[in-house]
């Protein structure tokens, strides 16, 4: 991995965790990630391509942060996309990752532990996605579970992952059992909570 590479991460792991917001500042940002300007230059112009950061009207660069109107698009059509994953992906599971999936979400829940089930929450969304063999499928959805995780850091109450895991659990049960209508229903029933619990995170 070259240095624009890391700096890119860097900077996209900092605007998920809310560690980075507002204008961005190219002096501080080199000196906190010790890089010179072409590497974070070339980061910057990456993320901007992507959605993360946009210009403003006095010819600075910020942050785009996350809006209620942003996560209305999202919703629109999260249920359909992550359905058509169900479908490409199914032929090619493996039940046993997803048992161990669901394995780690019961641990989490055991030893009340939200990091873990935070991290099963991760491994379930991207072994679906691993399964799809779709890489624009795949970057579309890999791109609003990241604006999505930016929400979650920012504004939503730790019950809600013990509410996300628990539908998990249902997705993970049904894909085991080998049930895609189960997993349909599942996935659809989680993507809705979903919305709720977000939207109830601006009121």
């Amino acid at each position: 991995m070259n240095i624009s590479e890391k700096t890119y991460h860097q900077l996209k792991a900092k605007i998920i965790a809310n560690e980075l917001v507002g204008a961005v500042s190219e002096n501080e940002l080199c000196q906190e990630l010790s890089v010179s300007r072409t590497p974070l230059r070339e980061a910057i112009f990456r993320l901007m391509t992507e959605g993360w950061i946009e210009p403003s009207k006095n010819k600075t660069k910020m942050i785009k942060p996350i809006t209620l109107s942003e996560i209305r698009d999202i919703f629109q059509i999260r249920k359909d996309i992550e359905i058509m994953v169900l479908n490409l992906s199914w032929d090619n599971q493996n039940p046993q990752l997803y048992a161990a999936i669901r394995d780690k979400i019961e641990a989490g829940f055991s030893d009340k532990n939200q990091t873990l089930l935070v991290e099963a929450d991760n491994e379930l969304h991207e072994q679906l996605l691993s399964d799809c063999h779709n890489a624009i499928v795949t970057k579309t959805l890999s791109f609003i579970y990241d604006r999505l995780r930016m929400l979650r850091s920012d504004k939503m109450k730790n019950d809600s992952i013990i509410d996300s895991s628990a539908e998990h659990l249902k997705i993970c049960d049904a894909i085991i059992a080998r049930n895609i209508e189960q997993t349909r229903e599942a996935i659809a029933l989680h993507v809705g909570n979903s919305y709720n619990r977000l939207f109830s995170s601006f009121k």
